[in-house]
C-alpha cells in the first residue's frame, strides 16, 4: 500500500545497469514496518548508481539514513555500505505501473526515522508467542 512507513535497510549489493546507458547500479533492499498476507515484513527494491555525491540519490541515501556526507569519507577512511544495515530511516512508498499494466512498489523518498511515528516496536522486531520465554 503506498504510504510513509519505518524502514531499515537489510542489504545493499552490486546489481548490473538496468540501462546500457547508465553506469553499475546499487540494489538497496528496503524492509518496511508492514507485514505482507503471510506475516512477513515486506521488503521494497531501490536501485540508485554508484555515483556518491553530495546529489547523487546514493549520497542522499547516506545523509538520511547516517548522516553522513561524501566529505566525511576519504581514502583512510573510506564509506563502508554496511554502516546503512539495519538503521532506522522512513520511506515513502508508491505505486507505479509497469509496462504490462500491473504495478509495483517504489521508493519514492528517504526520510528521517523521527519523521514517522510507530506504535510499539517495527514488525521486523515482532516475535511470535513460541519465542516468547516463560
Amino acid at each position: 500500500k503506498a504510504g510513509t512507513y519505518r524502514a531499515r535497510i537489510i542489504e545493499i549489493v552490486d546489481h548490473p545497469s538496468l540501462n546500457e546507458d547508465w553506469g553499475p547500479q546499487l540494489l538497496i533492499k528496503v524492509e518496511l514496518d508492514q507485514l505482507d498476507s503471510n506475516g512477513e515484513p515486506i521488503v521494497v527494491h531501490y536501485y540508485c548508481s554508484q555515483k556518491f555525491s553530495p546529489q547523487s540519490k546514493f549520497g542522499k541515501v547516506v545523509n538520511i539514513v547516517i548522516g553522513k556526507v561524501p566529505g566525511d569519507y576519504s581514502e583512510s577512511n573510506p564509506m563502508n555500505v554496511d554502516d546503512l544495515l539495519n538503521q532506522p530511516c522512513a520511506v515513502l512508498v508508491e505505486h507505479v505501473d509497469r509496462d504490462d499494466g500491473s504495478k509495483r512498489a517504489v521508493v519514492s523518498a528517504w526520510l528521517s526515522a523521527d519523521l514517522v511515528a510507530g506504535d510499539g516496536p517495527p514488525a521486523w522486531e515482532k516475535v511470535s508467542e513460541d519465542d516468547v520465554p516463560f
